[in-house]
């Protein structure tokens, strides 16, 4: 089986108060109804850590201040076997003429590969009473001990 990941757009941030994802021409029929939701999941290439070195990375230091290392699989870290990062972005326009999704904020950097977007659905993809290991408590607002 051959593994490939299509492009679908890009993050496009050319001014401060300007964020967006430009959906190619021909992947732009996949947008139709999107407008419906107010939040999309973004899935996307970290571009800035798809080397060998970085693919080969299996543990990592959290960047919270009392966090212990951690497998990459356990943490958010962008250095992974397969770069890819993954936000829970609000919409905020859909543009229709532009081939653009507007969006309140994402981590990624200008020009950033967009893999895959998916609706945020709100009776699968919220976990009440996650658990989390201590240094991350401050970034969760509500966590189980």
């Amino acid at each position: 089986m051959e593994f490939r990941a299509n492009i679908i757009g890009h993050v496009k941030k050319p001014a401060e108060d300007q964020l967006y994802i430009e959906i190619a021409d021909q992947y732009w029929d996949g947008v139709l109804q999107l407008n419906q939701f107010s939040h999309m999941i973004v899935l996307w290439w970290i571009t800035g850590r798809d080397s060998i070195t970085y693919r080969s990375n299996l543990q990592d230091y959290p960047p919270q201040a009392d966090a212990k290392l951690s497998g990459v699989f356990a943490s958010r870290s962008p250095a992974r076997p397969t770069p890819i990062g993954l936000s829970i972005v609000a919409i905020e326009k859909v543009d229709n003429d532009m081939h653009r999704v507007y969006i309140d904020q994402i981590d990624a950097f200008d020009g950033t590969p967009v893999i895959d977007i998916k609706p945020y659905m709100p009776s699968s993809d919220r976990v009440d009473k996650a658990v989390v290991p201590p240094w991350f408590r401050d970034n969760v607002p509500r966590y189980t001990t």
